[in-house]
């Protein structure tokens, strides 16, 4: 895409308001990085050989949202981090207080459109990262990962990708499941789902585990208002949610129409989902519904498993089984989900380059503090579940956790590097669709040519 700079920056803080920039200042890597011909990122790689042995002190900053528990936690990574390399010094940089990563994003993306050196930034979304590779704001880290024998597809469940380059490094794995209220499934009399149940028997189960009238109603299951659940199987089983691989619309795909019409059936037929009138009305969060008891089900990711955790902010007693994320049909290989996380990338901004990489290294492979799921594939499960769960298996049942979290056979199709700069905008066309389509009771067929027309419209807007 052509632009200017002016261009770029108008359009990058236009973006930040939205919730989702301009290239910043190309610096060598390193301050006493020698020009010899090499690319940035070659000799990125030449510096993480050689950190470390002038013996001369470097400072690296992070920016994240980390508050309260999970600060305290990052403080004993960094602590951990800075002995074993002791010529690196990491300050932790929240740039929000309150955990929000909507502001944290518009806060980052301001400081990268000033121009601002930026070391390792964190982010809550693959696209999230894929949008600013685009716009020049990160540094591709394959020459460094090369240097390390790293095969990032091996390593990792998810890695952001943009045009053809890895620009960042899973910390966090977060694959998508179903909580279930054990004490709901068994007064409907149900087994614990396992691999191969599909979205018919989801309704199945809501419908079945309905209960009471009024305040006192329980519903079957509670879809929160996030795009992931405006149509989980365009998560979990197409390569993008949004957009093909030649950067049409994906929005006229049949999984869309599916879905839609499910949920309108359990909304308006069945009763046994919230609307989301009511959802977006009340302003219901997803965590309260479930462990409030309003709702008996809930699709979400792994991070539910620190809620569950907190009965101080959640008091509840019942315990949570949790099952896999259904399939469409029966058709779709067993193990097919949509895994999410938290990634770390290093700023094409920053003087630091090789101790930034080493740094994210070193949080995407530890495993020596647990703060979630991790995203290497060759961490400990059973290491991991008894220090996240510890003696607290009255909450949380580890048996079907890990037979859904760390089965052997999960995979994703998702393709990060279909993600362009504009998906968050993408993202608010299917959560707009859905809304449309529920609220103005437009057919199926109407919200996708909706969706697919705001779609063709941002897309040629940014191809400009």
């Amino acid at each position: 895409m052509k632009a200017t700079k002016l261009a770029l920056t108008s359009a990058l803080v236009a973006m930040a308001l939205a919730g989702c920039g301009s290239n910043a200042d190309n610096k060598e890597s390193g301050a006493n990085t020698p020009n010899n011909g090499g690319t940035k990122e070659t000799n990125a790689a030449e510096d993480a050989k050689d950190s470390g042995a002038s013996g001369e002190k470097v400072t690296i900053k992070y920016y994240n949202w980390d508050n309260g528990a999970n600060q305290e936690k990052l403080a004993t990574i960094i602590a951990n981090f800075e002995q074993a390399n002791p010529t690196i010094d990491v300050e932790s940089v929240p740039l929000v207080t309150t955990g929000s990563t909507t502001d944290f994003y518009k806060k980052l993306d301001l400081m990268a459109a000033s121009g601002d050196p930026l070391d390792v930034m964190a982010f809550s979304h693959v696209d999230f990262v894929s949008e600013r590779a685009a716009r020049g704001v990160l540094a591709p880290l394959d020459e460094l990962l090369k240097a390390d024998s790293i095969n990032v597809d091996d390593a990792f469940y998810m890695t952001p990708k943009y045009d053809g380059k890895v620009y960042g490094l899973q910390d966090i794995s977060s694959p998508w499941l179903v909580a279930i209220n054990k004490k709901a499934l068994d007064a409907a009399g149900l087994p614990v789902p396992t691999w191969g149940w599909t979205w018919d028997d989801f309704r199945d189960y809501a419908k079945k585990m309905t209960t009471g009238e009024g305040d006192a109603k329980q519903y079957g299951a509670f879809f929160h208002t996030w795009g992931e659940y405006a149509n989980p199987v365009a998560y979990s089983e197409l390569p993008h949610p949004y957009l093909t691989k030649d950067q049409t619309p994906a929005f006229g795909d049949k999984s869309f129409a599916d879905f839609f019409n499910l949920r309108r059936a359990m909304e308006k037929e069945d009763q046994s989902a919230k609307s989301l009138s009511d959802t977006v009305g009340a302003k219901l969060r997803y965590d309260t519904e479930f462990l409030n008891g309003k709702a008996a089900m809930i699709p979400i990711a792994t991070f539910i498993v620190n809620k569950i955790l907190d009965t101080t902010n959640f008091p509840h007693d019942f315990q949570t089984v949790f099952a896999p994320l259904p399939a469409s049909s029966n058709d779709v290989p067993v193990g097919t989900s949509y895994i999410g996380g938290h990634y770390l990338s290093v700023g094409e901004s920053s003087e630091h380059k090789a101790e930034a990489y080493a740094f994210i290294k070193y949080m995407a492979t530890q495993t020596d503090v647990v703060v979630d799921f991790p995203g290497s594939k060759a961490a400990d499960k059973n290491k991991v579940m008894t220090a996240l769960v510890g003696d607290k298996t009255n909450l949380v049942d580890l048996e079907s956790l890990g037979a859904t979290a760390f089965d052997s056979r999960i995979k994703t199709v998702y393709e990060p590097s279909y993600s362009t700069s504009y998906s968050g905008e993408l993202k608010t066309v299917l959560e707009n669709g859905l809304s449309a389509f529920l609220l103005d009771d437009l057919t199926a067929e109407e919200a996708q040519k909706q969706m697919t027309d705001e779609a063709n419209a941002i897309i040629a807007k940014n191809k400009k």
